[in-house]
């Protein structure tokens, strides 16, 4: 906040900030910050994050006048490159508030939160990162903060000293480097991956399974048993440790560093064993009974095709029937369960639970997405009853970038476009309506933009020059003659004959549709 004095003495004021009006006006994180506004000068409060400002004058005279009070927003300059409008306005605002949360969390390095704890943790920015590669394409913020998490060679420890955090480094560091295409970056952590990994290996059991020997933190989700080492945490840890692996192995093999990407193929092959062995019930094809471990299994590939059917009826068909005694789950860990739903058959119901959690937050008053949420805390002064950190009450952030992961899931799963070689240099394009009437939007890319239109019965798609497309479009059933701008283009069945798997090779608009 910006004071700007007329006065010819010097006044004092007490500001305390809120992202609620209830914690400015009782509760403020930062407490109640006395600034001194010198005669005929300007004075700011504290930077910090806040919608709401309590201003009291302790000592003020009749005669003191300000020529304004106001409140000054600092935004990192980056230009919405990415897009995606639909025909549910509630699903717009959940994509440009997520966006917009991302955003704010962009400042001279990208934090997990404008209020707290505004610093680097590697959870928020799998999810947040993921929005900034797909809307803004910053490179900038991305490798510094990337850079600063692992921190200087030698490679001693966990990042923020969480296993799991480790493992989502190289997880988003593999999908910065698909959408970037930036190799000599790539190539300049290459020693300090390694020694990562060397970390990330001695905190496995002589089975693969990871076993936390040292007894370091354990974190997964602000849920019950998932932020201590539990046997749930543990075991959701270790899947993400066994997607990392897979990324570790693809990440040395895109700079030849063949013996270590062997090494690491092989080190991927004994995780998954060791998840089938000690963590997959043979008998219900599922991990356990808990949204974020069987959400993590699918996401990680552990669980197969022959597990989703399964996956689904047991556990995640169950995300959206809140029962009193229902575990929470935070938005951050909600985006792998989205995305987990979407592998699974299941994007109309992703949907369904988005706009109840996301949209729910936007029908509460939000302006950008909380921290934590859920549609069982009571919606009088809410923000008293947000738990997140292991606390409860005003502390809890209301914009949170790991929040923000439906931004990113939109494009991914209606708009259907997933990065699966450097820079883009090949794509796959799965356009899904999931039950909407039409969908439309686009990606920036180091190419050029790809924009995808999608309405019943056709399809168009906007390709750069040297990308190579994938595009899984949806058919009525096998035999199906697929046209691109009207002439029929060779295809191949796919997904039970659902889809026409067609190859766009050349940059240009094509319009699909089937014969």
């Amino acid at each position: 906040v910006r004071f700007n004095s007329v006065a010819g003495r010097s006044v004092s004021v007490d500001v305390g900030y809120g992202e609620s009006r209830e914690e400015a006006m009782g509760h403020p994180y930062l407490g109640v910050k006395r600034v001194l506004v010198p005669p005929h000068g300007v004075a700011y409060g504290p930077k910090s994050a806040f919608r709401y400002v309590q201003i009291v004058f302790p000592d003020v005279a009749s005669n003191v006048k300000f020529r304004s009070i106001e409140a000054e927003a600092i935004a990192y300059p980056v230009r919405y490159l990415g897009s995606f409008v639909s025909s549910d306005s509630q699903l717009n605002r959940i994509w440009e508030t997520g966006a917009y949360t991302a955003h704010l969390c962009m400042q001279d390095s990208i934090w997990d939160g404008v209020k707290r704890d505004r610093g680097r943790w590697m959870g928020d920015l799998d999810v947040t990162g993921r929005v900034i590669n797909d809307v803004f394409a910053d490179h900038r913020l991305m490798e510094s903060t990337m850079r600063e998490l692992i921190g200087d060679a030698p490679v001693q420890r966990d990042v923020n000293t969480i296993a799991g955090y480790s493992a989502l480094w190289i997880t988003g560091l593999a999908d910065y480097y698909r959408h970037s295409g930036n190799r000599a970056y790539l190539q300049s952590l290459h020693p300090r991956r390694v020694e990562l990994l060397g970390v990330m290996d001695r905190e496995l059991d002589v089975d693969g399974l990871f076993a936390n020997p040292e007894k370091h933190k354990i974190f997964v989700d602000w849920s019950a048993g998932f932020s201590d080492d539990t046997p749930e945490a543990r075991a959701a840890t270790h899947l993400e440790l066994y997607l990392a692996y897979q990324d570790a192995a693809y990440l040395l093999g895109e700079l030849d560093d063949t013996s270590n990407a062997v090494r690491y193929r092989g080190q991927a092959a004994r995780l998954l064993a060791a998840a089938h062995k000690s963590l997959r019930d043979a008998t219900t094809h599922t991990y356990g009974t808990r949204w974020q471990t069987n959400a993590m299994a699918i996401v990680s590939n552990a669980a197969g095709p022959d597990d989703y059917a399964a996956i689904w009826s047991r556990v995640l068909s169950e995300v959206d029937n809140m029962s009193p005694d229902t575990p929470v789950i935070t938005p951050y860990y909600g985006y792998y369960v989205l995305s987990a739903m979407a592998r699974t058959g299941h994007r109309a119901e992703a949907l369904a639970w988005m706009r109840h959690v996301w949209g729910g937050m936007l029908d509460e008053g939000a302006t950008s997405f909380w921290e934590a949420y859920d549609r069982r805390w009571p919606k009088q002064d809410f923000h008293r009853y947000l738990e997140a950190d292991n606390k409860k009450g005003y502390y809890v952030s209301l914009a949170h970038g790991w929040s923000s992961g439906p931004t990113a899931w939109l494009m991914e799963e209606i708009l259907g476009i997933h990065p699966t070689a450097a820079g883009f240099r090949e794509v796959s394009i799965r356009p899904d309506l999931a039950g909407l009437a039409w969908a439309e939007g686009g990606e920036p890319t180091p190419r050029g933009k790809i924009a995808v239109s999608i309405h019943p019965g056709f399809t168009r798609i906007t390709i750069p020059r040297g990308t190579l497309a994938r595009v899984l479009l949806p058919v009525d059933g096998p035999g199906h003659t697929v046209l691109s701008n009207g002439r029929a283009v060779p295809s191949s069945p796919a997904e039970g004959g659902t889809r026409a798997l067609i190859e766009l090779r050349q940059a240009g608009r094509y319009e699909l549709r089937q014969r």
